[in-house]
């Protein structure tokens, strides 16, 4: 819903009715079928092919369904890692931003304080889903552990915020990239959680990880109305500026993730592969859904 720049009142009734609405809706709230009790099935793929950066390469193309299997087993464990620090080194910041000091200027603090604790909870069980989601895949494939952790949105993120020379241009930067990242990730939800062709336990992982973002999108949508409200011309821009460029660090096909991974699935001839493939990007892909998000908080 397109709705532009809000009134204070209008930003907090909505933020309510999310509020309410996770009561019954986030995850953290109901009860969820233990992995363990979900089928494993070997012959099920555990990640869908279409999210994969070199999928079109002939190498890869060439590549048998085993080792395409073994492969996209990484690529399971790779979106999962990433995850788990989008969460806890992007988005959890944020909400503590925002919990620990509201804006003084906003009359909503208590709402945002409100909506953002109910959000840090999601994040915390989002973590928990993804650990458990990639340790059952390790144990259910026996593969070698992938061990990652340089991925380019949390290292983007480290280096805008070394740069910065004020403490609102620091907590801009905190938000803004996690309001953006909260947005874009359903877009990359959508693929995964609607392919029932995947192994049971991913889909419904991502399922349920994606029913709490749809909802994230809105609140972090609503508070960052909220807080432009409160801000200079100055503040806007820097904002604006900020949110923009995360599209195209959300889009990275983290290429360095898969540099180490490949080698443990045993597949020959990548290097070759990845280097023709560096200069792909998945940023088309999120554009759109940034334009709308800066329209909706006033941005744009």
């Amino acid at each position: 819903m397109e709705m532009g720049p809000e009134s204070h009142d209008g930003v907090r009734n909505m933020l309510e009715k999310l509020s309410s609405l996770w009561n019954v809706r986030a995850a953290v709230n109901n009860d969820a079928t233990p992995y363990s009790e979900l089928l494993f099935e070997q012959g099920r793929l555990d990640f869908s092919e279409s999210l994969v950066p070199f999928r079109n390469h002939p190498t890869w193309q060439a590549a048998s369904a085993e080792m395409k299997s073994r492969c996209l087993s990484y690529g399971w464990i790779i979106y999962n890692l990433k995850t788990i620090y989008i969460e806890c080194d992007i988005v959890t910041p944020a909400c503590e931003d925002i919990i620990k000091r509201p804006p003084v200027e906003s009359r909503n603090r208590e709402i945002l304080q409100r909506v953002m604790s109910e959000a840090l909870l999601d994040e915390a069980l989002h973590t928990k889903m993804s650990i458990t989601a990639c340790n059952y895949i390790y144990l259910n494939r026996k593969l070698p552990y992938l061990d990652f952790s340089d991925f380019n949105l949390v290292r983007w993120r480290e280096q805008i915020l070394s740069t910065c020379t004020a403490e609102w241009q620091r907590r801009l930067t905190r938000f803004g990239i996690a309001c953006a990242s909260e947005t874009l990730i359903t877009d990359y939800l959508k693929t995964l959680s609607e392919d029932d062709a995947i192994q049971r336990v991913c889909h419904e992982v991502t399922r349920t990880h994606a029913v709490d973002e749809w909802s994230h999108s809105s609140v972090f949508s609503f508070v960052a109305c909220d807080i432009v409200h409160t801000l200079s011309v100055r503040e806007r821009a820097y904002l604006h500026a900020v949110i923009a460029k995360t599209v195209e660090m959300f889009a990275d096909n983290e290429l360095g993730a898969w540099a180490q991974a490949l080698p443990l699935a045993g597949f020959q001839g990548h290097e070759a592969m990845l280097l023709e493939c560096s200069r792909s990007s998945e940023v088309e892909i999120y554009t759109e859904s940034v334009s709308s998000l800066l329209a909706r908080i006033g941005l744009q």
